[in-house]
């Protein structure tokens, strides 16, 4: 049973799996959800993805997720067998037909696995889009949370395939770059490494990259990216769970070079990944 289920304790098949047409998660995206990838049945930054899921939930006031997540993860990994597998793990705010939250609704948990195939490695091509406020920092769906509420990245995807792109690309009115719909951004110039700061959500394979750039002797930050920074970085590079680290190679339709900081990158990340750190050793949590 490869693509499986867990939801309110039972595990089923993907393809059979249902939740309750009351569940606030599907009825307003009243959820907070991390992607997990395992290999082996280890899993890649499991406790900062589930530290970043439980932070997620604060933000947004739910209740805090079951502290038996890891447990639960563990016996879908042990139905699905599966030597590469993809996790969304999924907390949302339980029953209820009403915008008004009841605070005694208990949570409800679902975990979905699939295969995980190997990432594409081919430069993605990005198309830059710029968005307001809502949903970001100081609107009222902090970007910080990992939240249900992804239709934005949805139709960002979309009007990215209608100018045959990859990827949208989120510029704010101030002209800073943000993030991609699924992806933490990152240049390379005279500073070494900057992942781009603002009101976006904290990667956690970003941290994890950062973390193996610093070991490796490259300078990493976290900064403002402006369109002009982004313009002349030497590299563009996007980090994400499924992706690992991949080359931006076009903007808008630009060519972007391939560099050598990027190829660091993904040579670090995939050599970690090769020797077995997956599943212990020190989270990498920030920038």
């Amino acid at each position: 049973m490869p693509s499986i289920a867990w939801i309110d304790g039972q595990l089923t098949a993907l393809a059979e799996a249902r939740v309750p047409v009351t569940d606030r998660g599907l009825l307003f995206g009243d959820h907070v959800f991390e992607i997990v990838c395992a290999l082996g049945r280890r899993l890649i930054d499991g406790p900062a993805h589930l530290d970043r899921l439980a932070r997620s939930a604060s933000l947004l006031r739910m209740p805090a997720p079951p502290t038996t997540i890891a447990d639960t993860i563990d016996r879908v990994l042990d139905r699905a067998q599966l030597e590469r597998a993809s996790l969304r793990v999924i907390w949302t705010r339980g029953d209820g037909a009403t915008v008004r939250i009841d605070p005694a609704t208990p949570g409800r948990l679902i975990v979905l696995a699939e295969p995980w195939s190997a990432p594409v490695t081919a430069p993605v091509r990005l198309l830059t889009q710029e968005i307001d406020a809502t949903g970001r920092t100081g609107a009222v769906v902090p970007a910080a949370a990992k939240s249900g509420n992804y239709l934005a990245s949805v139709l960002g995807l979309a009007i990215a395939a209608d100018h045959a792109c990859d990827d949208v690309l989120w510029i704010d009115r101030g002209g800073a770059v943000l993030e991609t719909a699924t992806a933490s951004v990152a240049i390379v110039d005279g500073d070494g490494v900057t992942f781009a700061a603002g009101a976006a959500l904290p990667g956690v394979t970003a941290a994890r990259i950062a973390a193996l750039l610093r070991a490796d002797g490259v300078a990493v930050g976290a900064a403002v990216v402006t369109r002009a920074r982004l313009a002349s970085a030497a590299e563009v590079l996007v980090t994400s769970a499924r992706r690992g680290v991949v080359a931006v190679g076009a903007i808008d339709g630009a060519a972007r070079p391939a560099g050598p900081t990027t190829t660091r990158a993904a040579n670090l990340y995939q050599a970690w990944l090769d020797g077995g750190a997956v599943g212990g050793g020190p989270a990498a949590t920030a920038l």
